[in-house]
This record gives C-alpha cells, sequence and structure tokens, in this order.
C-alpha cells in the first residue's frame, strides 16, 4: 500500500482483494464512477451502498482517479470509463491480465479473497457483506457462518498441546 515504487493500479487493485475481498473479474471492470469523491471524503461503490474508504486508501483511489491510465497503442485512455483500462480503448484490463499482475506483487488472489472472507465475516452481519461488497445474500451467509466456525476454532489455540 505504502511503497510508492509500485504502480498505484496493482496497489489499489491488491487492495480491493486482499482488503475488500473481490473478485479479479469485479475488479476489473469498476467503471471509474464506482469511486465517488465528495469533498475530503472518498467512498467506492462495490455493492448497493457506497463503502466509506479509510486512510490512506481513499488516497490511492484518488491518485489512481486522477491518473489512470491503459496500455493502449492507439489513442487515449483519458476519457476510458473503466477504472483500470485496458490495452484496447475503451476496454478494461482483463481479470487474467490483472491477476498476472497481482502476482508479480506477491498477490495471489483467490487466497487473498479468501482470507479477506474469513476476517470480513467474522466481523459484520451477512447482511452488510451483501451491501458493502455486493456478494450474494447466499455467499454472504455462507461466510458469515463459516467465520464464526474459525473464530471459534481459533480461540481454541491457545490451549491446544501442540504434538498432542
Amino acid at each position: 500500500m505504502h511503497d510508492d515504487t509500485l504502480a498505484i493500479e496493482g496497489r489499489f487493485a491488491g487492495l480491493l482483494v486482499l482488503l475488500y475481498a473481490q473478485p479479479l473479474t469485479m475488479v476489473s471492470q469498476l467503471p471509474v464512477t464506482s469511486v465517488i469523491i465528495e469533498g475530503s471524503q472518498t467512498s467506492m461503490m462495490l455493492g448497493d451502498t457506497p463503502l466509506l474508504l479509510p486512510d490512506p486508501i481513499d488516497k490511492l483511489a484518488r491518485q489512481l482517479v486522477a491518473r489512470r491510465r491503459g496500455h493502449i497503442t492507439i489513442g487515449t485512455s483519458d476519457n476510458s470509463p473503466w477504472l483500470f483500462p485496458g490495452a484496447y480503448a475503451g476496454q478494461p484490463l482483463s481479470s487474467h491480465h490483472l491477476g498476472t499482475r497481482l502476482k508479480r506483487l506477491g498477490i495471489y488472489s483467490r487466497p487473498g479473497r479468501t482470507s479477506a472472507l474469513m476476517g470480513l465475516s467474522a466481523q459484520l452481519p451477512a447482511a452488510i457483506l451483501t451491501e458493502l461488497l455486493g456478494i450474494s445474500p447466499e455467499t454472504a451467509t455462507a461466510w458469515t457462518q463459516e467465520g464464526g466456525h474459525w473464530a471459534r476454532y481459533a480461540a481454541t489455540l491457545p490451549g491446544r498441546r501442540l504434538g498432542a
């Protein structure tokens, strides 16, 4: 998040996967309008309800919107409707290409997303996960039930003897 030598696109996309459990197919298809800047607050539409981005994620979102660029060879991506413009004018970055970029940063989307869902589901009710993250109510309920199970399991670990 704080390494300015890394591309802002990779940092922000990685945060969406690792903190907000977003699948690469969703991240790659985000329109630039999904970032909502109102005064000093920055929100993001991942589901039905705007998600207020905390500092410093809000600053990364603002920087990305201000200077997003794709890798097009003809035309310009300045007026692209996509948060992550792709190689062809008017097209978003493919989820495959985004995944490749994230792997170069050491971010593997499936385990990262699973870990994020485990953490979020232990903290938030299913209805909130659905509204904020845009996941189905069935998925949110399943993760919330599993999250409670994992939280109980983790709580028992300190009392266990290793090798027993």
